[in-house]
């Protein structure tokens, strides 16, 4: 019998239980210890979630509408995990909607056992912030400053609801330095602020890189099964596949419905081949000058719920 209290006895002592361990966690087809299956996905945010309304049969989405397919990432979340995402219960986000705009979108609403509470802002407040040095009310500095601060106030917000949800998504603002809205603004940018290195593509990668590394701060960690988890939309979009999915080099950096902001007016009939759209739509990562086509929403929508269900989520 080896003594306990014997340097080899607690090096043996170690190495049976590190071995008891592997053993452990290599059972199942998974690390995890509390799988989570949410029954409903409550949702804020901004455009980029926003589920259009009933009255327009949810056609009017901030992509490319009315070809029949999933248009939208949180649905194409919903349909992976087997459940109907129900925009009139549950689904709260608005098109121009800023970091500060998130908590009322929660006002008055009752959750419940088995929700996902899906956290998503930031885009709307680097445009803001980019067209407000464009105009000269701001300087790329302050800009700056003041998206470092909006991130920490999106990590606390997400951090507050964990006195209502047992269960949080959030997902950092998307790099939009490729968008139409970038490339329409890049002399009005180098006009307003010349001596800016990189002009306005680094500039908004810089305001991402600034919000996204708030949300991220202190974060803390949580316990299995439970707790907050941050996917990585902009680091998605940077590294992700996009020619696996169909979207084109040239896709890249033009807009499927040219010259006007997507809604109803944007669309496409394959039935009868109609509609505002590029009838090759499905090649291109943008719908207008900043929102995602439908193929942008279905692999954000396919890679979120594939990050969830590995041992990173829950």
């Amino acid at each position: 019998m080896i003594k306990s209290d014997s340097g080899l006895g607690r090096a043996v002592q170690r190495t049976l239980i590190l071995a008891l361990t592997i053993l452990i966690c290599g059972c199942g087809a998974s690390t995890k210890i509390d799988e989570f299956i949410p029954t409903r996905i409550v949702s804020v945010g901004d455009a980029l979630s926003y589920q259009g309304t009933a009255a327009n049969g949810y056609n009017d989405r901030l992509t490319v509408n009315g070809d029949g397919t999933v248009n939208n990432w949180l649905v194409e979340l919903a349909t992976n995990y087997g459940i109907t995402f129900d925009p009139t219960a549950t689904a709260f986000a608005k098109p121009n909607a800023r970091v500060a705009d998130l908590p009322s979108q929660l006002n008055g609403f009752v959750p419940q056992v088995g929700d996902m509470l899906v956290i998503q802002g930031g885009n709307n407040d680097i445009l803001f912030h980019t067209q407000a040095v464009i105009n000269k009310t701001e300087t790329p500095a302050q800009a700056l400053s003041t998206m470092t601060s909006l991130g920490y106030t999106f990590q606390l917000f997400a951090r507050a609801q964990l006195s209502n949800f047992s269960h949080i998504l959030i997902l950092n603002a998307n790099d939009l330095k490729g968008s139409m809205f970038a490339q329409n603004n890049a002399a009005a940018f180098a006009a307003s602020a010349p001596s800016y290195t990189g002009g306005i593509t680094q500039f908004i990668l810089d305001l991402t890189r600034a919000f996204n590394s708030a949300i991220i701060s202190n974060a803390g960690t949580y316990a299995s099964g439970q707790g907050v988890r941050l996917f990585d939309a902009e680091g998605l979009l940077l590294t992700a596949d996009l020619q696996g999915y169909g979207i084109t080099t040239a896709g890249l950096t033009m807009e499927a419905c040219s010259g006007f902001n997507v809604g109803l007016n944007c669309n496409y009939n394959p039935t009868t081949s109609t509609g505002t759209a590029d009838p090759n739509y499905a090649a291109y990562l943008y719908a207008d000058d900043t929102n995602l086509t439908p193929v942008g929403h279905r692999l954000l929508g396919n890679l979120a719920y594939l990050f969830l269900r590995s041992p990173k989520g829950w």
